[in-house]
């Protein structure tokens, strides 16, 4: 007390802060005026050491003399720093929770007990429609279960997640949100007594930064690719070609006679004439390939995960095809251009971004030098490679059209008679433009890619269904014909009701026809297979399965299937007697067959010692040279009538 001397209302107020002292001066008077009953201020006093210290003030006048002057007053004064101090911190929560960021306070078991008025202006939920609810009422269903589950561990491993996701407003619209959730503990503890997560609509950010991403890797004319994503893609299939080994091809590609549209129609024309080059272009391409624009008339496509060769000429024969046919300008004016193509294919002709790129573009410099509206590869032996497969597959399919298959008949006979049983069907392919007759299986494989095998093995069947009938009206005597289905028309064919269509038409009777497929072929889908060969078998058409032992699957597993003959592949047979090995396998088929109730046919049979062996074994039929060739349909008619 001797440190405040004088005591005196004098000394209080010297030692109250200046702000503070005008108010407290203003309620004293009052006080002794006789408006208050008693005195009370908050203010700021100085502490001994020089701190200011919030405290709350109260006195009563005691007495006075006899002019009114104050002469005792008692009182307190009570430290209220802390409850300042939380005071202050409530103040700034409330001012952050009306924030222009949404809030939103959920307790322990995540029920909304709280939202603020930014959280209803993003979401369009109102405070009444939020609290009781759980945030899983934003949900937009873009992010799964898993993604949750890690953002919850996330909490509870570090008190705190932040990141971006979608959610939806209350009409339906998601939106991109950035999101902050912490978990709030109990002092000292680690209980977790509510949630608070503040939300901020990205929209207009996203929309930004996709316009930006736009400018840099997108042309604005096209909206294809720009160079810079371009190069990116390649990097990507250059490091993906050294993981899988897979074919990556540039395809460079000039627009020809583009500069004549510009010059006749003008700039805008030339504009929309890129445009529908673009969606043209992309229509010829798969999801996963890429077309780039690089500037003016100059394209460029990227064929990733290519098997052949061959395949990256079809595209750029079909994208040249596109490119002939007229474009429609400024909705009236009919414009003809072509496009001329460079091909480099990694890693064959580079396996850096530039060297394909330069290689490409070599490419098409040659491509123009030859005639324009082609394509052609970095290496001439390539070009020249893929242009005669290309032309092999366009005369393939005017095959039928020009007539220039034909069916030729190899005779099946029963071992132990001697006696004709039916005929395995080939198809031969009179090249007109080579000049010679070529069995067409050794055109399969090109015959399916192309999905021509479909059109050929419809024409085989038709075409021995009326030999057969024609041969029964002239009552010769009938053998089964089989007739081959390929792999890719037993898979991607209507098998059950092209056959059911043809006997139909051709009156020939099922039992006259037998069906022939691989057993790659089969066991490919052997669901499917059963289905099919089931509803064959009920109309009695005889089911063979073709170069059994190629395939490594177990006569077993065949079991399932209603099959009547096992033919066992040439390439076993050529061997005997010679080889032990081969003789053994080829019993060891003939016994188990047998066993499972199939009758065995030997192909590729030539020698009489084969056929020995053969009969020795127990084989029910062969065919091959040693009996006949294959026969032409008149020959073999004649064998029919010979054979009677």
């Amino acid at each position: 007390m001797a440190e405040l001397q004088p005591v005196s209302i004098q000394t209080w107020l010297d030692y109250c802060h200046p702000d503070d002292l005008k108010r407290s001066e203003e309620l004293l008077n009052k006080h002794f005026a006789g408006e208050l009953d008693y005195y009370q201020c908050e203010c700021r006093m100085k502490h001994k050491q020089g701190h200011w210290v919030w405290v709350m003030d109260r006195g009563r006048l005691i007495s006075s003399d006899e002019h009114g002057k104050a002469l005792l007053i008692a009182g307190t004064h009570i430290d209220i720093g802390e409850t300042k101090k939380i005071e202050a911190e409530l103040r700034i929560a409330a001012t952050v929770f009306e924030s222009q960021e949404g809030m939103l306070i959920t307790d322990a078991n995540e029920i909304i007990i709280n939202v603020n008025k930014a959280f209803t202006q993003i979401t369009g939920y109102d405070a009444e429609e939020a609290i009781g609810q759980t945030p899983r009422l934003l949900h937009s269903g873009r992010q799964d279960n898993a993604f949750y589950t890690a953002l919850w561990q996330r909490i509870d491993d570090t008190g705190e997640w932040h990141g971006e996701l979608w959610n939806q407003r209350k009409n339906g619209d998601a939106y991109p949100q950035q999101l902050t959730i912490t978990a709030v503990k109990a002092n000292g503890q680690n209980l977790v007594t509510h949630y608070v997560a503040t939300l901020v609509d990205i929209t207009e950010r996203k929309a930004m930064e996709d316009y930006i991403h736009q400018l840099a890797f997108y042309d604005a004319l096209t909206q294809l690719p720009n160079r810079r994503l371009l190069q990116e893609r390649i990097k990507h299939g250059i490091e993906l070609n050294h993981r899988t080994g897979n074919l990556m091809a540039v395809l460079m590609m000039d627009l020809d006679k583009f500069k004549a549209v510009n010059d006749t129609l003008g700039h805008a024309a030339g504009d929309e004439l890129l445009q529908q080059v673009a969606e043209r272009v992309k229509a010829s391409l798969r999801e996963v390939d890429m077309v780039a624009r690089l500037g003016g008339d100059e394209f460029v496509i990227l064929l990733e995960n290519v098997t052949h060769y061959e395949d990256v000429a079809h595209v750029a024969q079909s994208i040249i095809d596109t490119l002939s046919q007229p474009f429609t300008l400024n909705q009236d004016h009919e414009a003809s251009i072509g496009a001329s193509i460079g091909i480099g294919v990694c890693p064959q002709h580079g396996n850096t971004i530039e060297t394909l790129m330069d290689n490409a573009d070599a490419a098409l410099y040659h491509a123009k030098d030859s005639g324009r509206g082609c394509f052609a590869y970095f290496s001439e032996a390539l070009t020249k490679k893929a242009q005669e497969r290309l032309a092999l597959e366009s005369r393939l399919r005017g095959a039928i059209e020009q007539q220039e298959l034909s069916i030729y008949f190899q005779p099946q006979i029963e071992i132990n008679s001697g006696r004709l049983v039916g005929a395995e069907t080939l198809v031969y392919w009179n090249d007109s433009d080579k000049g010679e007759r070529v069995i067409l299986k050794d055109f399969i494989t090109l015959a399916e890619e192309t999905g021509v095998a479909v059109a050929i093995g419809e024409w085989a069947l038709r075409e021995t269904c009326k030999l057969g009938r024609q041969w029964l009206d002239e009552g010769l005597l009938m053998v089964t014909l089989a007739v081959n289905i390929s792999a890719y028309q037993f898979r991607c064919g209507d098998i059950k009701n092209l056959v059911a269509q043809i006997l139909d038409e051709t009156g020939l009777p099922p039992d006259y026809l037998g069906l022939e497929i691989t057993e790659t072929g089969l066991m490919a889908n052997q669901q499917h297979a059963l289905s099919i060969l089931n509803s064959l078998n009920t109309r009695s058409i005889q089911l063979a399965i073709d170069d059994f032992g190629t395939g490594y699957s177990s006569l077993a597993r065949l079991k399932s299937f209603p099959i009547d003959i096992l033919k066992i592949d040439k390439t076993f047979i050529k061997n005997i007697p010679f080889s032990q090995d081969d003789m053994m396998i080829t019993t060891t088929i003939i016994d188990m067959a047998h066993h499972l109730d199939f009758k065995v046919l030997a192909e590729g049979v030539e020698t009489s010692k084969q056929l020995t062996f053969l009969r020795q074994q127990g084989c029910d039929y062969y065919q091959g040279d040693l009996y006949s060739k294959a026969l032409s349909a008149h020959d073999f008619g004649l064998l029919l009538r010979k054979s009677q």
